[in-house]
């Protein structure tokens, strides 16, 4: 299982062309038909639950809390003046990903990671001979790691490590590339629940922009954006669903909202949900990443081609730079873990002079003279995200797995909740779907 790139999911990129569809108004009180079928969310898992449904000819509204759709998928077309994605990038394990047929179907050009990796050492590109290093203790990561889970050892994957490993020239470097994928650094997460990440075929890319998919997917859907929903309220009749614009009731309710959302407490469930599903929120909390799009006036990298680089560093909390985006004179750098909170606390633009240093440390001065905007994501602090993807902490391997149980007419969904594709997009489209198949045996629709 070879997880290990210095981008992880790719995770979170976009703003601008975000969320199209049949977007509709809040509404005001009850409504005149009541649907069958409330979904709280409309990201990945909430928008593939409701086609599903509403294929199944059951009435379905999917109430939103963001003035768009697509959740921590955002593609941004106006700040840097191309096509990022703020957040979800990477079509991992293409294999298995059911975005890639939709995508193909529907016009979208894919294009497969198969970017050049390069080390800086100071200003030195380090040759391949000499990161052979950096290459022999990854893959001792990943046999450490898969052993541990192969046992079914539910400890931290940092545990899993032997002291040879962890005391590696290289290890630091090799380990941000792991603290990338999971969003939190090896010694809080599960080593098991890692092992059961399921990863068949190449990484793709969507020039258009992950957000862009999702905004094509979503047309047709009756979405209502700038709705929160506060509490729920439910019987073994139904829900009530509390908004600022008024309540609204249904037969069930799909959950669509990350884990955070609901371990912190801005959706309140009344009653309380049973002590165990509440648990397992708490126990898949999500880790962050974030990202940083520079401009600049002419091409100040090394080649034409995009590629990847990373300077090594001692203390595991270096950013990985997407060179060329596009063709474009962009590029996109990515914190993670540690370095990922402390610069969102920074700001902004602390972000973007942070990326811009290490950039210039590579590359030379004249990089920061040709610099000419950017703009930095912030997930941690997003109130409807809270992180940007999921980890199961060490011990708790089993909460994903719990939460595909409904709890009386609530199902709930998103990536938290798919074992074998955690902390992606496909995930939570694979999880919107077991959702959708569980709601229509719930109303006898199966």
């Amino acid at each position: 299982m070879s997880r290990f790139s210095p981008s992880r999911r790719s995770v979170l990129l976009g703003l601008g062309s975000a969320a199209a569809g049949l977007v509709l108004p809040p509404f005001a009180g009850a409504q005149s038909a009541t649907p069958d079928v409330a979904v709280i969310g409309a990201g990945g898992a909430g928008l593939t639950a409701a086609r599903q449904l509403a294929a199944a000819g059951l009435r379905v509204v999917v109430l939103e809390a963001r003035d768009r759709i697509g959740g921590r998928a955002l593609t941004d077309t106006a700040s840097v003046g191309v096509a990022w994605d703020r957040g979800c990038s990477w079509l991992h394990a293409s294999e298995v990903n059911p975005w890639v047929a939709y995508a193909r179907a529907n016009g979208f050009e894919l294009q497969p990671d198969r970017w050049l990796r390069h080390v800086y050492e100071g200003a030195q590109r380090l040759s391949e001979a000499e990161t052979t290093g950096l290459r022999a203790v990854e893959a001792r990561m990943r046999a450490e790691i898969s052993a541990a889970g192969s046992r079914g050892l539910d400890i931290a994957a940092g545990q899993a490590l032997t002291q040879a490993t962890r005391t590696d020239e290289w290890f630091p470097l090799a380990a941000a590339s792991l603290t990338a994928w999971e969003g939190v650094e090896p010694d809080n997460f599960s080593a098991l629940d890692h092992h059961h990440f399921v990863s068949r075929g190449e990484d793709l890319l969507i020039p258009r922009g992950y957000g862009a998919l999702l905004a094509h997917f979503a047309r047709g859907l009756n979405v209502r954006t700038g709705t929160p929903v506060s509490r729920v309220r439910w019987t073994s009749r139904g829900v009530t669903l509390d908004t600022p614009d008024g309540s609204l009731t249904a037969r069930a309710c799909v959950v669509a909202v990350p884990a955070s959302v609901v371990a912190q407490g801005a959706l309140v469930f009344a009653p309380g949900l049973p002590q165990e599903a509440l648990q397992a929120h708490h126990d898949l909390p999500l880790g962050l990443m974030n990202k940083v799009a520079l401009r600049f006036r002419r091409n100040v990298f090394p080649g034409e081609a995009s590629e990847v680089l990373r300077l090594r560093r001692g203390d595991q909390r270096g950013l990985s730079y997407i060179t060329r985006l596009w063709d474009s004179n962009v590029c996109v750098g990515m914190a993670a873990g540690a370095l990922a909170h402390q610069l969102e606390a920074a700001g902004e633009a602390a972000m973007i002079e942070h990326a811009l240093d290490e950039l210039v440390r590579m590359l030379g001065g004249d990089l920061r003279r040709q610099f000419d905007r950017g703009a930095a994501t912030a997930w941690g602090t997003d109130p409807w995200s809270r992180g940007a993807y999921s980890h199961c902490l060490p011990g708790r391997f089993g909460a994903r797995a719990l939460l595909t149980r409904p709890v009386g007419p609530l199902v709930f969904a998103g990536e938290h909740t798919e074992q074998s594709a955690y902390g992606t997009l496909h995930g939570a489209q694979l999880s919107g779907q077991r959702a959708a198949r569980q709601v229509a045996a719930l109303l006898g629709r199966a």
